[in-house]
């Protein structure tokens, strides 16, 4: 009976420092957590920007390749701003396929419609043969045309994303990314 009476259980005293410590642990945690879960995002979010801008340079190099094609003394491509008309004889004497940025409206941009006009990202659009213009890529920036000789020419799209991201300082927290192709036409004169 003695040994019961001489065991002692924890006194307020150390249960309270055990809660604080393991308070102090789990923010820190908590916080590693969260850190890492929106590096993640981050990083997901600059993959998405990646393939969209390869997947939209891919299709549009493949219709410059094909610019001039069994067209005879037609023009082969005209650019107009931010548009590249590209006509080719595909499935009629002259095919007219045209790329060009498009606005989003307030319902298309839920929770990003009350950004500034300048940090709205525009929805890249392809029409064929003036038929009905159709969504071909999203969150694109900017979308220019360069000629660099008279057989290429360069395309360069910046993507961002619809949402800001609370740790990168530039571009008012919006992360831009930025892809380039040159391309040669193939079908020049024939």
């Amino acid at each position: 009976m003695n040994r019961l009476r001489n065991t002692r259980g924890y006194t307020l005293i150390e249960l309270l420092i055990a809660l604080i410590i393991t308070g102090i642990i789990a923010t820190a945690g908590f916080q590693f957590y969260v850190k890492m879960h929106n590096s993640t995002m981050g990083q997901e979010e600059i993959s998405e920007m990646q393939q969209s801008s390869r997947v939209s340079l891919e299709r549009i190099s493949k219709s410059i390749r094909m610019a001039g094609f069994k067209i005879g003394s037609h023009p082969a491509y005209r650019i107009n701003g931010e548009s590249l008309f590209v006509f080719a004889s595909i499935s009629q004497p002259v095919d007219t396929i045209l790329y060009f940025l498009a606005d989003y409206d307030n319902a298309e941009l839920i929770g990003a419609d009350s950004l500034d006009a300048s940090l709205r990202p525009r929805k890249l659009m392809i029409q064929i043969n003036g038929g009905t213009p159709e969504i071909f890529a999203d969150n694109i920036r900017t979308m220019h045309f360069r000629v660099v000789n008279p057989t290429t020419l360069e395309v360069t799209l910046t993507v961002q994303p619809l949402s800001p991201d609370e740790t990168f300082a530039d571009n008012d927290g919006y992360r831009m990314y930025t892809a380039n192709e040159r391309v040669k036409m193939r079908n020049l004169g024939i």
